[in-house]
């Protein structure tokens, strides 16, 4: 690159929305690399089906066994479940974010985009985006497939087995607090892949990392069913506070454990996803600058 392109290139970035610009033209390229892989697209979407379903129609009598139903704020498991699927695929599939870099690192693409004057954050941010729009679709997926599944056909004809409290307000509040969460996962694997260059270190240690946080909550579970050594360990999960607040705004406040304040419930899955985030994505931000020196 001679002295004129680069300063004419340095020019265009200090113009203002550059960086938005350049943001936005790596969210399309990780968009369009998405859309030309759709059998992973296909399975990435299958999959929650299969969790949502399956788990949902085993532990189903659970819900509705006597003087259980309270505790699973007078939902089907299937409706109880769900949110928990929707923080299960984001689990799995922040690790793409991670991955998707170390793919990149090792095809050239980024040591191409590293000599010209683009915003290396705008690197970092574009392919972090391209992953939470995928995130997005799959939450969505399922809190369709929740809705129609809980259709039923009765004397009366159409019934609605499951319902969303607070409508579409409600629905797109749970939706902002699960891409919070992806994107604290995202910067974690993020970190984890640009300190291991390696795909298969990154997918050992995400899962290491992240699984736990799965089993030790809420998920599968309401808090009162699990061991007391368990319960301990639920009540300082972040993911407990994050599943709470998706059923809350989901479903209203018969879903969140009894004597729970609703603004409470919100507030502090907010302050903690915010806060991890944030550290998440600084540690994330760190190495990526470490690694494009």
């Amino acid at each position: 690159m001679n002295t004129t392109t680069a300063s004419a290139g340095f020019a265009l970035r200090r113009k203002p929305g550059a960086f938005i610009n350049e943001t936005w033209s790596l969210y399309r390229r990780a968009i369009t690399k998405l859309a030309r892989r759709p059998v992973i697209l296909y399975f990435s979407l299958v999959q929650p089906m299969v969790w949502l379903l399956l788990f949902g129609q085993i532990f189903e009598r659970i819900a509705r066994a006597p003087g259980f139903a309270e505790a699973f704020g007078g939902q089907s498991y299937l409706a109880f479940f769900a949110p928990a699927v929707i923080l299960q695929t984001i689990l799995f599939g922040a690790g793409q974010s991670g991955l998707g870099l170390i793919s990149d690192l090792d095809s050239g693409f980024l040591s191409k985009l590293l000599t010209t004057p683009i915003n290396r954050l705008a690197i970092l941010l574009g392919k972090i985006l391209g992953d939470m729009t995928r995130m997005l679709m799959q939450a969505v997926i399922i809190l369709l497939a929740t809705f129609l599944a809980g259709l039923r056909f009765g004397d009366g004809g159409l019934q609605m087995t499951i319902t969303y409290a607070y409508g579409l307000p409600g629905i797109l509040a749970a939706l902002g607090i699960a891409l919070l969460f992806g994107l604290m996962l995202a910067g974690l694997n993020v970190t984890v892949a640009l300190t291991t260059r390696s795909n298969e270190a990154t997918f050992l240690i995400s899962n290491f990392l992240t699984l736990p946080l799965l089993f030790t909550s809420s998920a599968q579970l309401p808090l009162e069913f699990l061991p007391g050594w368990l319960q301990a360990i639920a009540k300082v999960n972040p993911l407990t506070y994050t599943i709470d607040a998706l059923r809350l705004l989901l479903y209203g406040p018969s879903s969140i454990p009894a004597g729970s304040n609703a603004g409470s419930v919100i507030g502090s899955a907010l302050l903690i996803l915010l806060a991890l985030a944030s550290i998440m994505l600084l540690a994330g931000a760190r190495s990526f600058r470490r690694v494009t020196k």
